[in-house]
């Protein structure tokens, strides 16, 4: 597909022509769901605060719409794609544009960091595959400190699960992991017709604006998210009972005394901040 048969096309009729020319469908395995819908490529660049001193790289970069919406707002768009045949095609549409740099890779293989240009930092944008959402994600995280934003499609049920609040079923280990390193919000939710193939549930586009700190104080990241995770594996047992592989029970019954929190509550209704002073507190008296 040259470049100016694809200018005159939808972007339905890019993605249709380029699979049939290959005489290729799109990957499961992958999670390939073009975006045909030309609007949401407004939506994120809008959302995103796209600018010319920003550094952006792109997760999936897919056929380029997006690519192509970026570089026109942006410094430098780094679009990273898995697919040899899309990056191929990436290659020969943008292999002459010097603000767009397309690389060859698996991100769940590649040193994150290697992608930031040093004295940056840039802007994450992705349109996640919904297979692996959650490795992307705490891959992005850590690295927090290197990005100052992150604009995300995924699956409407995850981005439900981050931006809950306590007492919901949807609340858990990821809400709190998230809202650990960022604030998020929800930009949109979007219908299965605005990709193709369409995919058989909603997906949303999410907003993750990365803190200068954590949320929360903790003395040991790693065993604050332990304690996390180690409550939500048993989210319908009381703490007393969740957690007791982390403490005695007369130490934990000690800690959840002086931190006022009833044994008999369950994790999804600790907040962040009891889930800190918790963690902290174990860690001390272990």
């Amino acid at each position: 597909m040259n470049n100016i048969s694809r200018e005159r096309m939808t972007l339905l009729q890019q993605a249709k022509t380029f699979l049939r020319e290959n005489r290729i469908h799109p990957k499961k395995q992958l999670g390939q769901h073009f975006l045909v819908n030309p609007d949401v490529l407004n939506l994120i660049v809008e959302a995103g605060e796209v600018t010319k001193s920003d550094t952006v790289i792109e997760i999936g970069a897919g056929l380029g719409c997006l690519t192509d919406a970026l570089a026109e707002h942006a410094n430098t768009t780094i679009a990273v794609e898995v697919d040899q045949i899309l990056y191929k095609e990436l290659e020969n549409i943008f292999g002459n544009n010097d603000n767009i740099e397309i690389l060859h890779a698996d991100i769940l293989e590649l040193e994150f960091s290697s992608l930031i240009p040093h004295g940056t930092t840039p802007k994450v944008i992705a349109n996640l595959p919904y297979g692996i959402t959650t490795p992307i994600l705490w891959k992005l995280l850590k690295c927090s400190g290197q990005l100052s934003q992150c604009i995300l499609m995924m699956q409407w049920e995850v981005a439900e699960r981050i931006v809950a609040e306590p007492g919901g079923k949807e609340y858990g280990a990821l809400t709190i992991g998230i809202s650990y390193y960022a604030d998020s919000s929800l930009i949109a939710r979007l219908s299965p017709e605005n990709f193709y193939p369409s995919p058989k549930v909603d997906s949303a586009i999410l907003k993750l604006t990365i803190r200068d700190h954590p949320k929360v104080e903790v003395n040991d990241e790693d065993h604050f998210f332990r304690v996390v995770k180690e409550a939500f594996r048993g989210r319908r047992k009381m703490l007393k009972n969740s957690l007791s592989r982390f403490a005695s029970s007369d130490i934990l019954s000690d800690a959840l005394s002086e931190l006022n929190i009833a044994p008999q509550r369950r994790a999804e209704t600790l907040d962040i901040e009891e889930f800190a002073a918790l963690a902290n507190l174990l860690q001390t008296d272990v």
